[in-house]
């Protein structure tokens, strides 16, 4: 059984690895050959998967619902612009502050909401989503604010001045691919299977001393640092930040794309990056968008989007299509391989069992003495 599990293991990890070398390849040919339009909606997919896995952190494994995803890019993005435009951080940090920003934010949302039902994180968060757009126009105004800076690619990279795109993108996947990378880890050790536990039985983890609350708000907490994050990198190929780029719509699409795409790996969340892309680049190219009557409702966005829940619903039971290539085999039972083990269980077993027909017969003897005493 050890053998077979190990030549498995090994098995998946060469899929892995001859899968993460061909994204490598695609992603260099697209960063070098693509038009700078495409690199850059790459860079922002790219950015966005870390929101997305956020969302799969807070769904799969704490069981909480976040409406206001869209709200914490925002304030990771306003805090990454601010810290270069008014504190002169380096360009190439700037992520960070996003990323602090994004952790202090979702813990102030945490800290009231998880103290009663888990229900009120939701309102609490839509109520965010909904408000942030407005908060935003009165601290920046009506005009987009203008990021202070440049991301120059170094000589030793053979990158010209340019294309800064290019370099861009790189920056970008560098953050997100060390950021999926401990989060994951972070989850595959005892963190993530107290956190499923405290999803399932959060009365039976406590009574196993695990601090459920303080789980939960560290999740929050982790999930809005990975959307600060991502808001963060978006400054990058944006270079300008804006309350038109953070409307509530986008939180409730990100939570739709969550849950049509939902699965327990981080890596699960970028097919719902990518739609929530490409899909309006999509449509605009076709003039999808400027038709009207029924014709254009079955094309609009909204309707492509209910269309995707619906399907999620009927063909996945609700757990997302990302689930479906998830499915694991069921453990087969381990059977004891040593032959000593094997006799004295069933040794055990025949005298337990002799144990029982003895407790039987001593039951089934009528009683003399309490016979004698009747008789006198």
């Amino acid at each position: 059984m050890t053998a077979l599990g190990s030549r498995t293991s090994s098995v998946k990890r060469a899929a892995w690895i001859i899968a993460s070398a061909a994204f490598i390849v695609v992603c260099l040919r697209v960063a070098f050959w693509a038009t700078p339009k495409i690199v850059t909606d790459l860079s922002n997919v790219v950015a966005l998967s870390l929101a997305f896995g956020g969302l799969v952190l807070l769904t799969h494994y704490l069981g909480l619902l976040s409406l206001g995803q869209g709200a914490f890019v925002g304030v990771g993005a306003y805090a990454a612009l601010h810290a270069v435009n008014d504190f002169g951080a380096p360009v190439l940090w700037m992520p960070l502050a996003g990323l602090l920003a994004g952790t202090l934010v979702g813990a102030v949302v945490a800290i009231p909401s998880l103290r009663l039902p888990k229900a009120y994180l939701a309102l609490l968060t839509l109520s965010l989503a909904v408000a942030y757009p407005i908060i935003l126009r009165q601290i920046d105004g009506n005009l987009p604010v203008t990021l202070n800076g440049a991301f120059v690619a170094p000589s030793w990279t053979g990158i010209a001045e340019n294309d800064e795109h290019i370099w861009e993108f790189f920056i970008v996947a560098a953050y997100v691919a060390i950021t999926l990378f401990f989060v994951q880890g972070l989850l595959r050790g005892p963190i993530g299977r107290a956190f499923i536990a405290s999803r399932d039985q959060p009365e039976a983890a406590r009574a196993f001393g695990i601090p459920v609350y303080r789980l939960r708000l560290y999740g929050v907490a982790l999930s809005g640092g990975m959307a600060g994050l991502a808001g963060g990198l978006l400054m990058i190929p944006t270079n300008f930040n804006d309350y038109t780029h953070f409307p509530e719509e986008l939180s409730i699409k990100m939570f739709a794309l969550a849950m049509a795409f939902g699965g327990s790996r981080l890596i699960s969340a970028v097919p719902g990056a990518v739609i929530l892309i490409f899909l309006p680049v999509w449509l605009i190219d076709r003039n999808w968008v400027v038709e009207y009557g029924w014709v254009g409702l079955v094309k609009s966005e909204g309707f492509i989007y209910a269309a995707l829940l619906l399907a999620t619903a009927y063909l996945t039971k609700g757990k997302g299509f990302m689930h479906l290539f998830e499915r694991r085999q069921p453990k087969p039972e381990t059977q004891p391989s040593n032959r000593r083990v094997t006799a004295v269980v069933r040794g055990l077993v025949d005298l337990d069992e002799q144990l029982v027909q003895l407790e039987g017969l001593v039951g089934d003897r009528p009683d003399i003495r309490s016979r004698q005493e009747t008789k006198d």
